[in-house]
């Protein structure tokens, strides 16, 4: 049996692309109001999924519509990270967005990933910690344990993760990971926590055991069935 080696770093870095709210876009599109000719533009982009026209709508919105700007704000974090990929547009609505609701945990996270991927853990923690708190969601929990295993500490990764997966009174949580560039699935957080220890083990007998719990949660988890499949061929 062969492990499958990954870099550590993409365990808490994935969440640049994959760990976005988007609720959030559902929550801009109930507040745009009704009287503004840019709200009519935003809701037809939103329809038909044109992420270019919904983000030049919302900027107009924020001009113009005062009132709903924190909403605008959080909608156009989520449209330039998850649809456009604009990393550097996404930081400076994030960062504007704070700035009106420094207790929003949505923008926090978002925040938290930017920092990881600036390498600075120590402030991303602090962040992250922050969301945890606001949002009592366990993947922002999992989120700030991660960011130790980007540092090999995992012992403190596992020590984390394992209060979420063997603690009875945690929650089912949906996420949402990547299948590939274009596609995503939902999966149980705990499925999720079960394949990063996987991934880091050291433990060959353990790696198929932890594959196989993940699998257990969520039948079609993509990545684990991948993992799975390279394990049981020896590659």
């Amino acid at each position: 049996m062969h492990k499958i080696q990954t870099p550590i770093s993409y365990m808490f870095r994935r969440f640049l692309i994959v760990l976005v709210a988007s609720q959030l876009l559902v929550s801009c599109k109930n507040n745009i109001p009704k009287d503004n000719s840019w709200s009519v533009v935003y809701k037809n982009a939103y329809t038909n999924q044109d992420y270019v026209t919904g983000v030049v709508a919302l900027n107009h919105l924020i001009i113009t519509d005062s009132a709903n700007r924190p909403a605008y704000y959080d909608s156009l974090s989520v449209y330039y990270i998850k649809k456009l990929r604009n990393y550097n547009a996404a930081k400076k609505m994030v960062e504007k967005g704070l700035t009106l609701n420094p207790d929003n945990f949505q923008l926090l996270e978002f925040k938290s990933i930017f920092l990881s991927a600036d390498n600075k853990i120590e402030e991303s923690r602090t962040v992250i910690q922050k969301a945890y708190k606001l949002s009592g969601q366990n993947k922002h929990l999992y989120m700030y344990a991660t960011s130790f295993a980007s540092e090999r500490n995992f012992d403190e990764y596992n020590r984390i993760a394992n209060g979420i997966l063997y603690n009875p009174n945690t929650k089912p949580e949906k996420v949402e990971v990547s299948v590939d560039d274009n596609l995503v699935q939902y999966i149980d957080l705990k499925a999720l926590c079960y394949l990063d220890k996987a991934k880091i083990s050291t433990n060959g007998a353990m790696v198929l055991k932890y594959i196989d719990s993940a699998l257990l949660i969520e039948p079609t988890y993509q990545e684990a069935l991948y993992f799975k499949e390279k394990i049981m061929s020896g590659q």
